[in-house]
């Protein structure tokens, strides 16, 4: 099993479940549906040896969500579009061990949270998006300036593999490092609890967040197809 993968559907289960959503693993793959019309939350990552294209489509039942491709599923690109599925936005996976953070310099202050309202506000999301602040697993920290929450992310760690994801600036903060500073923070959280290996992922277009991942040290692993489906 692709360990990059595994992690990322873990968090992401127990994300969208305590959302308010459903996560469960059909035709081989973690299959996430909630209730808002988010792509992140409403797909399929293949976790298992084989992958059924058409169990994936029955468990969904008509509800719009894509499924991703990473390496190693050869025939399912072929089995999604004889399904009716299109090419979707690819995203690059990114991978990267557990050397010290590097710098991030920023007038922002960077702390961890448990408080889910605040975490709301920086990410710009409802609060029930974001239930799993303070779940077991989770880690999740927010850039201030001053007294206002200016940026957020996450870290979902599982023994020494971990995921970083839900990192988002609000418009009026952005360009001057909360992400860089946030990614810092999140590294060594994991550093911390004896992660050796951490994963995340990108549009694979670039812009501000691929550079700030290669800023961070992590490499480009694979580039990972999705495909929509025609709900």
């Amino acid at each position: 099993m692709n360990e990059l993968e595994r992690v990322e559907a873990q968090a992401l289960r127990d994300a969208v479940a305590l959302g308010g959503g459903r996560a469960e693993t059909a035709g081989g793959a973690m299959c996430l549906s909630h209730p808002a019309p988010l792509h992140e939350l409403n797909r399929a990552i293949p976790v298992g040896a084989h992958v059924d294209a058409a169990a994936i489509l029955d468990w969904y039942g008509g509800r719009p969500h894509d499924v991703c491709v990473p390496p190693g599923y050869l025939g399912l690109d072929e089995s999604l579009r004889a399904l009716g599925y299109e090419p979707a936005q690819a995203w690059t996976k990114f991978r990267r061990g557990d050397d010290p953070a590097r710098p991030a310099p920023t007038a922002f202050r960077v702390e961890e949270t448990l408080d889910a309202a605040v975490f709301a506000v920086a990410a710009a999301q409802p609060e029930e998006l974001v239930a799993f602040v303070g779940a077991p697993g989770w880690a999740c920290f927010v850039a201030w300036d001053d007294d206002e929450p200016a940026g957020c992310g996450a870290l979902y760690a599982d023994g020494e593999v971990a995921w970083l994801g839900v990192g988002a600036t609000r418009p009026e903060y952005r360009g001057r490092g909360a992400q860089s500073a946030l990614l810092a923070a999140r590294i060594e959280a994991g550093r911390a609890v004896g992660v050796r290996r951490f994963s995340c992922e990108t549009g694979e277009e670039g812009g501000p967040s691929y550079r700030n991942l290669l800023r961070a040290g992590f490499h480009e692993a694979y580039v990972r197809p999705n495909w929509r489906s025609a709900a």
